[in-house]
């Protein structure tokens, strides 16, 4: 066991090694887009211009790691809207796979089902095999799965998305410049909302 761990994370270090280069970086203007989301409505980042944005990738609607972020950000919208962030979330899944996800939830904040992984490709938006492996062994991942299975229990959807699919976070300045290009190190790895409500 201890020798199929260390293969693994050699493999992930590569994987990360190389990913590396391909990332979106501080200081980048942030990559522009338009998109509609769940509700129809029309997104355009450069309608964003002049504030604050939030933009976070997530996996599919029915992982229940990316469920149990998405909760947190919920239950911190009011802290985040008050340090003066826009959030705008992004998914794998189709528009319609999320609104079955979301009907009895109230969102103060679009969301975006990109099944054709446009946005995923601007932002750079990475897969790994390795690193959603070495996820099996993360407690933490783990915990978080285990409290969003709850979290969202009773919802039995598709997996539309990609199963190796790494979550991304990205804060946005008013100018549309990149000021934190977070990208996971695992399925469950995201920016820490400390880093905006502090």
């Amino acid at each position: 066991m201890k020798h199929f761990i260390k293969i693994i994370t050699i493999a992930v270090a590569f994987s990360v090694q190389f990913a590396t280069a391909q990332r979106i970086k501080i200081n980048d203007k942030a990559p522009t887009f338009t998109a509609i989301d769940v509700s129809g409505t029309k997104i355009d980042l450069e309608k964003y211009k002049g504030k604050k944005v939030f933009l976070a990738f997530f996996r599919y609607a029915s992982c229940p790691v990316c469920n149990f972020r998405m909760h947190d950000i919920l239950e911190n919208h009011d802290q985040i809207k008050a340090n003066g962030y826009e959030i705008i979330a992004v998914y794998e899944s189709t528009n319609e796979t999320l609104n079955e996800f979301l009907k009895d939830e109230n969102v103060p904040f679009p969301i975006i089902g990109d099944s054709e992984l446009v946005l995923y490709k601007k932002y750079r938006v990475e897969k790994s095999f390795w690193r959603t492996i070495g996820s099996v062994f993360d407690k933490k991942v783990a915990n978080n799965k285990s409290k969003g299975k709850e979290l969202f229990k009773g919802k039995k959807l598709k997996k539309d998305g990609n199963l190796t699919r790494i979550p991304a976070d990205f804060l946005i300045d008013e100018n549309g410049i990149i000021t934190t290009a977070y990208y996971g190190t695992d399925i469950g790895d995201h920016l820490p909302l400390d880093q905006i409500i502090k």
